[in-house]
């Protein structure tokens, strides 16, 4: 017999030999061990006996502070714009933006004047005190009387921000609410205001209501007209409640639930009842009392029954 043949036929052995010891531990898994007395099984500890490690949260009273975030343009409290009484030429100018007027103060010069016609000068004058914030023409362009005003004089000394906000938001806005506003330039600063202002119709192609807020305070006038600003409308608030953290509330057919550690540290399965979400809070209304623990993490290996073991990590 060859070298090669008494290779194959050793591993032919083998393999038949590790089929046999296959074979006998099936039969023996299916049939002896079944057979054998309770007291030969591994024991395995039941469920109740495996402790799990969560973290609690001790429930206690709070406030909770409902808001909008949308953002908005400064604008002058009392803006008017200035309009001709003729329509002309413009021949002079004697503003520049960013300018103070008086009342009655001559900020442009019209020249009604046609060909084969000559017309005394018609004065533009400033009907309030203010500061010029918009100017819409250039010297020796025509300008009317009716359609685009020469000037806009605003009192910067009362700003306002000039917002938009969603049709579906507008029954949570009210005159008198508070707003927390910021600005990109003074990202260190917030600012306070109130809602003074609602428009009573809402703007049909965007969908949005118009609304202003003012602004309580400029220290030092650093907003400016034009600017653009965060803000952050306290929309609801309520105090005395209850609110544990949104990622911890599940469900199931029987309603919302959140995980309790009872007094014999066992994890008790309770139906909640909830309220609004701010952030990453949600209100309980019922199911909860003050002093309860409720797990907020490590709820997802545990069940109702289950041994936990209250950790700080």
């Amino acid at each position: 017999m060859s070298d090669t043949q008494t290779k194959h036929k050793k591993t032919g052995i083998v393999l038949t030999l590790l089929l046999i010891a296959l074979a006998a531990w099936i039969v023996y898994s299916f049939f002896f061990k079944e057979a054998a007395p309770s007291g030969m099984d591994r024991k395995m500890p039941p469920d109740s006996e495996i402790v799990y490690p969560v973290n609690v949260e001790v429930i206690d009273e709070s406030i909770m502070i409902d808001y909008l975030k949308f953002n908005g343009d400064v604008v002058a409290a009392k803006s008017i714009s200035i309009y001709p009484d003729i329509s002309g030429v413009l021949t002079s100018l004697n503003v520049s933006l960013g300018d103070y007027v008086t009342e009655g103060e001559v900020i442009a010069q019209i020249d009604p004047s046609q060909p084969g016609q000559t017309y005394s000068v018609n004065q533009v004058t400033s009907t309030i005190d203010g500061t010029i914030t918009d100017l819409s023409f250039d010297v020796g362009d025509t300008v009317t009387s009716t359609t685009v005003p020469v000037a806009t004089v605003g009192d910067l000394k009362d700003l306002e921000l000039e917002c938009r906000i969603s049709e579906k938001y507008m029954s949570a806005v009210a005159l008198g609410q508070t707003a927390e506003i910021t600005f990109i330039s003074y990202d260190d600063i917030t600012f306070s205001g109130t809602v003074v202002e609602i428009s009573p119709v809402l703007d049909a192609s965007s969908r949005t209501l118009v609304i202003r807020i003012a602004l309580d305070e400029n220290t030092g006038n650093i907003v400016k007209s034009g600017m653009f600003g965060s803000v952050r409308l306290i929309t609801k608030i309520k105090e005395n409640t209850i609110s544990v953290p949104s990622t911890i509330v599940s469900s199931d057919d029987n309603g919302s639930f959140v995980y309790v550690v009872s007094d014999d540290n066992t994890a008790v399965r309770t139906y909640v009842e909830t309220g609004i979400q701010v952030d990453d809070r949600i209100e309980i209304l019922s199911g909860l009392e003050v002093g309860d623990s409720v797990i907020i993490r490590g709820q997802s290996m545990v069940q109702d029954g289950t041994v936990v073991n209250i950790t700080e990590d």
